[in-house]
C-alpha cells in the first residue's frame, strides 16, 4: 500500500530492510496484505449535459504470495485480486470526474474485478563482487534505486523523490508492474543501477496482467550515499529512456491533431540532491531535462523541485514543516514544430497530487506542508498548495502514465486551459493510525477551490474528496 503519510511514519522508525543482497539467508515466508478503501467524491460541478460528480464507491485489493532469500539468490512470487463495488456509471464528462469515473470508463463494469500476477522474479546475488541481477516481473520506483541508511533522508525520498518519473501507480487499486531485468552494482558508497523493462497494464484498467510490449524503458542511475566527506547528503544522477508505439489514438497535448498510434521517444536526464542534518534541517533539489521525439515534433522540456524543511526532533509531536516549489514546463506555441510540455512518463502521480486531480506537467506548484507525530501510532499531515499552469496556451494535465495497450486511453488526459493560468488552491489533510504491526487505518480529506482554469470549464469551482482505508497484513 502507498500511504500518503509514509514520510511521517518514518519519523521514529529504524531504517527499512536493506536490499536482498545485504540480507542473510531466511526460510521461505508467505505474506498477505488486504487493503479496503471507501472513496467519496464531489468533483467540480459540470455544466448542463455533463456527468454526475457526486458519488462513493468501495474497493478491495488482496496481495498474497511467498518469498525466499538464500545466500546467493532471492525469489518472490505474488498474485493480486481486486474487487470493486458501486463504481459510478455517469462520472465522466468533461473527462473523468474523479477516480471512480476513470475506473468505470476503463472497465464498463460497476463491479469491476480481476485476479492477476503482480510479481514473479528471481535475484542472483554476488554474481560478481557487488553485482546483483534481478529478472522477471517486479516493482520499480525511480529515485529509490539505492538505500542511504539515514532514516531522515529516506523519509524525504519516499515522499518527494520516489516514483516521480517511474513507479507502480501504487495508490491506484489495480497498480502496475514491470517485466524485464535489473542490475545493481555496489562499490563502497556508490551504487550503479541499470534496467530495461516493459510495463503491464493496470492503474484504472482491470486487465492488469497484460504485458505492454510496445513500451520499452531503459534506466541508468548512479547514486552516491552519505560518506565521510558528505555524511548528511545523498546524490544521484540518472538517465531514463522511454519509447512508446502503442495502438492508442489519444494524443495528450495542445496540438489538436489526431493520432492513429502513439509515436513518442523521450530521454530524460537529471539529478537529485537530498540533505538531512542532525540539527533538523533538510533540503531537496531535483532537476530533469528532456529531449526526443513527440509524434514527429522536436521534444525539449524540463522540470525542477526545490524544497526545504525543518523538524523539531526534541519537541512533543516532532513537528516537521516543509515548503517548496515544483515546476514543469509547458508548451506556449501549439502551432509550431516543437513540443515543450514536460512528459512525466510512468509516475505514481498521487505522491505529488494527493487529490489525484492534476499531475506535474505544465504546472507550477507552490506548497507548504506540516507533519506531526502525536504518538508512535499516529501520524498527521496537512498541505496547502497554490497551483498555476506554466503556459496558458497549453492544457491541464492529469493521469499517471499508461493504463492500456490499445484503445483510447493514453494514460495521461487533458482538459482545456481556456487561456487561463490560475488553477486554484488546495487544502488537504491525512492521518494514519497503526493499531499493531498487522493492522492500520488511514484517511484523507481534500478541498480544491478552482480559479480561472476551472471556473471556465465547470459550473462550480469547489471540489471535495475523502477516503478511508483499512490495511491488514501478515
Amino acid at each position: 500500500m502507498y500511504s500518503a503519510l509514509l514520510a511521517a511514519a518514518l519519523f521514529a522508525t529504524p531504517p527499512q530492510t536493506p536490499p536482498a543482497a545485504q540480507s542473510p539467508a531466511v526460510p521461505a515466508t508467505f505474506f498477505a496484505r488486504n487493503t479496503t478503501r471507501v472513496e467519496s467524491w464531489r468533483f467540480f460541478e459540470p455544466r448542463p449535459g455533463g456527468g454526475d460528480p457526486h458519488y462513493a464507491f468501495i474497493a478491495n485489493r488482496l496481495l498474497f504470495g511467498a518469498r525466499h532469500t538464500g545466500r546467493r539468490w532471492h525469489f518472490q512470487g505474488a498474485g493480486q485480486y481486486v474487487q470493486f463495488g458501486h463504481l459510478p456509471q455517469r462520472a465522466f464528462g468533461p473527462g473523468p470526474l474523479g477516480t471512480g469515473g476513470a475506473y468505470y470508463d476503463a472497465s464498463r463494469d460497476a463491479a469491476s474485478r480481476q485476479l492477476y500476477l503482480k510479481y514473479l522474479n528471481a535475484t542472483i546475488k554476488g554474481l560478481a563482487p557487488g553485482l546483483d541481477i534481478q529478472a522477471g516481473r517486479f516493482g520499480y520506483a525511480s529515485g529509490a534505486e539505492a538505500f542511504s541508511g539515514v532514516p531522515k533522508i529516506e523519509a524525504v525520498k519516499r515522499q518527494r523523490v520516489d516514483s516521480r518519473l517511474i513507479g507502480e501507480f501504487e495508490w491506484s487499486i489495480y497498480q502496475r508492474s514491470f517485466d524485464g531485468v535489473r542490475t545493481d552494482w555496489r562499490r563502497g558508497r556508490y551504487q550503479l543501477t541499470g534496467a530495461w523493462f516493459r510495463p503491464t497494464q493496470g492503474g484504472f484498467e482491470e486487465d492488469a496482467n497484460v504485458h505492454v510490449r510496445e513500451v520499452n524503458v531503459a534506466v541508468a542511475a548512479l547514486t552516491a550515499k552519505p560518506g565521510r566527506w558528505l555524511p548528511h547528503t545523498e546524490s544521484q544522477v540518472f538517465v531514463y529512456h522511454y519509447d512508446d508505439n502503442r495502438l492508442v489514438h489519444a494524443r495528450p497535448d495542445n496540438s489538436g491533431m489526431p493520432a492513429a498510434a502513439v509515436d513518442v521517444a523521450v530521454t530524460t536526464a537529471g539529478g537529485t540532491l537530498v540533505t538531512a542534518w542532525p540539527s533538523g534541517f533538510d533540503t531537496l533539489l531535483w532537476a530533469a531535462a528532456q529531449t526526443g521525439d513527440w509524434y514527429g515534433q522536436d521534444h525539449r522540456a524540463w522540470s525542477l523541485a526545490a524544497e526545504a524543511g525543518y523538524q523539531w526532533n526534541d519537541a512533543t509531536w516532532k513537528p516537521w514543516v516543509r515548503a517548496g516549489i515544483n515546476a514543469s514546463s509547458g508548451d506556449g506555441a501549439p502551432g509550431d514544430a516543437g513540443h515543450r510540455t514536460f512528459f512525466q512518463m510512468l509516475p505514481t502521480a498521487r505522491k505529488y497530487s494527493l487529490s489525484a486531480v492534476y499531475t506535474q506537467m505544465n504546472l507550477r506548484d507552490l506548497f507548504l506542508q506540516a507533519l506531526l507525530r502525536p504518538s508512535g501510532a499516529l501520524s498527521i499531515r496537512a498541505d496547502l498548495h497554490r497551483l498555476d499552469l506554466m503556459q496558458r496556451a497549453d492544457r491541464w494535465y492529469f493521469g499517471s502514465g499508461i493504463t492500456q495497450r490499445t484503445g483510447a486511453g493514453f494514460g495521461f488526459g487533458t482538459r482545456a486551459s481556456t487561456n487561463e493560468k490560475a488553477f486554484g488552491t488546495v487544502l488537504e489533510g491525512a492521518a494514519e493510525y497503526t493499531f499493531n504491526p498487522n493492522w492500520s487505518l488511514n484517511g484523507y480529506a481534500g478541498w480544491i477551490r478552482g480559479a480561472g482554469v476551472v471556473q471556465r470549464l465547470f459550473a462550480a469551482q469547489n471540489l471535495t474528496f475523502f477516503y478511508i482505508e483499512n490495511l491488514l497484513q501478515f
